[in-house]
């Protein structure tokens, strides 16, 4: 017999987020028996995607994602109502988050359980549960809950990289910064670089609504027109105060000046200026790389450096954003430093980093 399947969503209103984990933790007394913990789930489901199954309209199973990194995503939060258990929701709710998960930068997923050494039967349960689903057991954490629920964590690869076996990369970018630095970070590896603006290529406009998905965007296009894998960058300036802004349009808040090029004077005094009433100046650089081949395949990528954003431009190096922004653990603006050092720690650095790792011959 054919059993219906559920439909599963993405819920957006963080009011039905956390009444949805109260009512599903609420039946599941063996694993959700603490009320200070269920209310804790609850509060912190506020904040983060949650995908939920439902059926006839009703929800019967609900999961939460927490992004650590750019690269590392956690299970936060999975449970489904005893009356569904053992068809199948718990495995399609993991799923919908793996289908989220590959259009970004991330290749592992976590999540925390109880271990097995705590002798919880009910957990028995969850660990052949997640054992099913792919996930392998890394570590016990016998503190990091309590000593009498001790922590075992679990990890799952979600892809491995396609290796690039070519002589030639086309750096779809137009931005004469970005190109100076790409070409710098790509140099030791004997790669013949191809600028898409030497090609003739055009740039396609950036309608995605995240730097993953412009990268992509573009990549894709110079790879598509050129033959030839092409890698692509989008990064920007992500200032917590300001809600993350200028954060995409980074580039557009640099209007252009009276030669027609983009004007980052402008940027960073709008920055400033935006900012001028706020405490907080915390402030991420941003750096998502997308290599992508004529097939349409991609790896995706993304970096970043936190700091801080300093009350008035410094230095005259670098470029965009880099006399505003000082990094953590240094004195100096970007705009102050050498450019080798700012080679080794900044966030294009660092998506370069795991770029190289993954698809780069050593």
């Amino acid at each position: 017999m054919n059993l219906p399947q559920p439909a599963i969503t993405l819920e957006r209103d963080p009011d039905t987020r956390a009444r949805l984990v109260g009512d599903i933790l609420a039946a599941l007394p063996e694993w959700f028996g603490i009320a200070e913990a269920n209310a804790r789930f609850a509060e912190e489901a506020r904040h983060l995607p949650m995908f939920v199954a439902r059926l006839g309209g009703a929800a019967v199973g609900i999961a939460t994602l927490r992004q650590h990194f750019p690269a590392t995503a956690e299970l936060h939060l999975i449970a489904v109502k005893p009356v569904h258990h053992r068809a199948g929701i718990g495995a399609r709710l993991i799923r919908a988050i793996e289908d989220h998960l590959r259009g970004t930068a991330t290749r592992t997923l976590t999540v925390k359980t109880l271990a097995p050494s705590a002798g919880d039967l009910a957990y028995a349960r969850t660990h052949r549960f997640y054992a099913a689903q792919g996930f392998l057991p890394l570590e016990v954490f016998p503190t990091l809950w309590d000593a009498e629920n001790p922590c075992l964590l679990m990890a799952k690869t979600l892809s491995l990289p396609r290796r690039f076996g070519g002589h030639e990369l086309i750096i779809a970018s137009h931005n004469k910064g970005k190109l100076k630095e790409m070409v710098a970070l790509m140099a030791p590896f004997g790669i013949a670089v191809k600028l898409a603006g030497d090609l003739g290529l055009p740039e396609p406009e950036e309608t995605e609504d995240s730097y993953i998905g412009n990268a992509k965007l573009k990549a894709v296009a110079a790879a598509i027109a050129s033959g030839i894998p092409a890698l692509s960058d989008d990064s920007g300036l992500s200032v917590d105060a300001l809600g993350g802004a200028p954060g995409i349009y980074s580039a557009r808040w640099a209007d252009k000046g009276a030669d027609g090029e983009r004007d980052f004077n402008i940027g960073m005094d709008r920055v400033l200026r935006e900012l001028s009433t706020h405490a907080n100046r915390a402030a991420r650089f941003v750096s998502a790389l997308a290599l992508c081949w004529p097939d349409g395949h991609c790896e995706l990528f993304q970096g970043e450096v936190a700091g801080e954003i300093i009350h008035e431009k410094r230095g005259n190096r670098g470029f965009g954003y880099d006399p505003i922004f000082k990094p953590v653990g240094y004195d100096i603006t970007f705009g102050e430093m050498d450019p080798a050092e700012k080679h080794e720690v900044s966030h294009r650095a660092e998506s370069f980093r795991q770029l190289m790792a993954a698809c780069f011959a050593r």
